[in-house]
């Protein structure tokens, strides 16, 4: 499997070998972005944080997915993930009320 290197300056993607599974890189990228806000939490706040992470992501997938669409796909996807768990912990207070 390949691995993609991404030069956000100059668009460009180097290919190489991915070590670890998707799930272990997702966690690994997770993990890091945690340990930096924890880092920048008496610096940044949070309002500002969450600004500066959307419009990095944004960018991110705008600039290297293959078309608009497919970076579109990828952001709302993801948000519609996290609604689907805010209505099922909703519905599950409800039911214990």
């Amino acid at each position: 499997m390949s691995a993609d290197i991404i030069d956000m300056n100059k668009k460009t993607i180097k290919k190489g070998k991915k070590k670890l599974s998707t799930e272990k890189q997702c966690e690994l990228i997770y993990d890091r972005l945690l340990d930096l806000s924890e880092e920048l939490q008496d610096t940044v706040t949070i309002p500002n944080m969450v600004i500066s992470l959307q419009q990095f992501v944004c960018e991110l997938a705008y600039d290297t997915a293959p078309s608009n669409a497919t970076a579109s796909h990828m952001l709302l996807g993801i948000i519609a993930h996290r609604l689907e768990h805010e209505v099922e912990l909703e519905q599950l207070d409800n039911e214990g009320e």
